[in-house]
């Protein structure tokens, strides 16, 4: 291990030098004070719903269960009094839509959505299944269900609104932890290698009593302790000590699969330049899960397949617990074995492309 210590420490030095790791802790600094004091706490991203129901049936339904204040507080839903006022509130935001309820002589309701004229196909058919299928529950007789499911059913508000109530500047933070500090280990690993080849260090090295694994795991540890730094600088003062462990667990796992990466594209390319390419379509493809996060209806299953996934979703986990711990280990558990294959094989590879450089 004194052979790893030494590299450790000329790692380092190396990587003060070249500056890089004193604008990895600059830029995390900048960040978490624009986290702090710049980034509003409270940004609406739902779209706002003007509601007509002449027929009470959702109104008295949703303040009995929830209350109508707390309604339109944490969902933007307005209850207002006639089509012309879902018209006017329509005009002053482009983005809300509106709902009027009506019910019929013989007892069943009506619906009719106002909609803006973007407004796609698939998003009105899913609003107006998702209206039908809760006044076939709340209100009989909208003869969707047989009377004895309706009379079941319970309708039960568990941890109402506990997302809505995260601050805008902690909900953005995975993915920025994910970004800025997940992903260190790509860039700066495949800099270092590739700044060595540049030298002939490399060479060198192979006259050395160090191994291999050795010279790679010193800067695996490099990284490591990078990323412990900013994602310590990011997170402490925004979230505080809560889920810290599990949420940097989390990150140093990305961060190795990111440097066991960044070891192969390092002996492969010259520069990191020459990789840019390769670089780009890696990022893109690690970043596709961000779209479940912010939009958990879109989760295929192919997208599992795609390691960030599980770092992004035990991110979130560990920072908004919400009976979800299991999410953390299980992530845990695919990052560990995905890194145990990734470290052997980017070793395996990184010391057959050393060898024909001989």
């Amino acid at each position: 291990m004194g052979n790893v210590g030494s590299l450790f420490k000329k790692d380092l030095l190396l990587g003060v030098k070249d500056v890089f790791v004193l604008l990895e802790v600059v830029f995390a600094i900048v960040l978490v004070l624009a986290l702090l004091f710049v980034v509003p706490e409270d940004i609406r991203m739902d779209a706002q719903v003007y509601i007509y129901d002449d027929s009470k049936v959702v109104q008295n339904f949703v303040a009995e269960y929830v209350g109508l204040e707390e309604a339109e507080k944490t969902k933007g839903e307005y209850y207002v009094n006639s089509r012309e006022e879902i018209i006017e509130g329509m005009l002053e935001d482009r983005s809300a839509i509106g709902l009027i309820v009506t019910k019929n002589n013989d007892g069943t309701y009506n619906t009719e959505l106002l909609m803006q004229p973007y407004t796609i196909d698939a998003l009105i058919r899913y609003i107006e299944t998702d209206i039908e299928d809760l006044l076939s529950l709340i209100s009989p007789p909208y003869d969707f269900y047989p009377q004895e499911v309706r009379d079941s059913v319970r309708v039960t508000a568990l941890q109402w609104g506990l997302r809505d109530e995260i601050p805008f500047n902690k909900i953005i933070l995975p993915s920025l932890l994910y970004y800025v500090v997940g992903l260190i280990g790509l860039f700066i690993m495949m800099s270092l290698i590739s700044q060595e080849r540049t030298e002939g260090t490399m060479q060198a090295f192979r006259t050395s009593p160090a191994g291999i694994w050795e010279f790679l795991l010193s800067k695996h540890l490099l990284l490591l302790a990078i990323a412990f730094a900013t994602f310590s600088i990011l997170y402490l003062p925004v979230m505080g000590l809560d889920g810290y462990l599990p949420a940097l667990l989390t990150i140093l796992l990305m961060t190795l699969l990111g440097s066991s990466i960044g070891v192969v594209l390092g002996a492969i390319f010259d520069s990191p330049m020459s990789a840019m390419l390769w670089v780009i379509l890696i990022i893109v493809v690690l970043a596709l899960p961000a779209v479940s996060l912010f939009s958990p209806t879109f989760s295929p299953g192919w997208l599992k397949l795609i390691p960030s996934y599980h770092t992004l979703f035990a991110l979130d986990a560990a920072m908004f617990p919400d009976d979800n711990s299991h999410i953390i280990w299980q992530g845990a558990a695919v990052m560990g074995a995905v890194n145990v294959v990734l470290a052997f094989l980017s070793t395996w590879v990184f010391g057959k492309l050393i060898e024909k450089e001989a």
